[in-house]
C-alpha cells in the first residue's frame, strides 16, 4: 500500500456539502478505491458514497455532452449566420443606385463572406449543419 499524507485524510465538500458548487474538480484519494465492492457491501455509508460519486460523475458526463452538443449546434448557427448577413448585403448591393452606397454594400458583403469562409473552414468536420 501507498503511504497516506495528511492532505488525503480530509473529508471531501462533496460529503458533507453535496450541491456545493464546482463539485466537479475533485478526485477521490486512491485509498477510496481499495476493495470498494467489499466496502459498499458491509457499509451502507460506503455505498452511499459510491453511488453519490458515481451519480455526479455521470451527471458530469451528460452536461459535457450537452455542451458538446451545443458548441457543435453554435459553429453551424456561426456560419449560418455569416452566410445570411452576406446575401442580405448582396440584396442591397443590388437595389442600391448610388456608387457610395453601391461600394459599402459590396465592402460588407465581402466581409460576411470571408468571415463565413473563415468559420465553415474552421469549424469542417466539426460541426452539425441543421437545415
Amino acid at each position: 500500500y501507498q503511504e497516506i499524507e495528511p492532505n488525503q485524510l480530509g473529508v471531501e465538500k462533496e460529503v458533507t456539502e453535496e450541491n456545493r458548487y464546482g463539485q466537479g474538480s475533485h478526485r477521490l484519494a486512491w485509498f477510496w478505491n481499495i476493495n470498494n465492492i467489499l466496502d459498499s457491501q458491509q457499509d451502507p455509508w460506503m455505498d452511499e458514497f459510491y453511488r453519490v460519486h458515481w451519480l455526479k460523475a455521470k451527471a458530469r458526463w451528460q452536461r459535457w455532452e450537452e455542451e458538446l452538443s451545443l458548441v457543435q449546434h453554435e459553429m453551424g448557427w456561426t456560419v449560418s449566420w455569416f452566410q445570411y448577413k452576406e446575401e442580405e448585403w448582396l440584396r442591397r448591393y443590388k437595389k442600391s443606385v448610388k456608387p457610395g452606397h453601391q461600394a459599402y454594400a459590396h465592402r460588407q458583403m465581402c466581409l460576411w463572406g470571408k468571415f463565413g469562409s473563415k468559420a465553415d473552414n474552421s469549424f469542417k468536420d466539426k460541426m452539425i449543419v441543421v437545415t
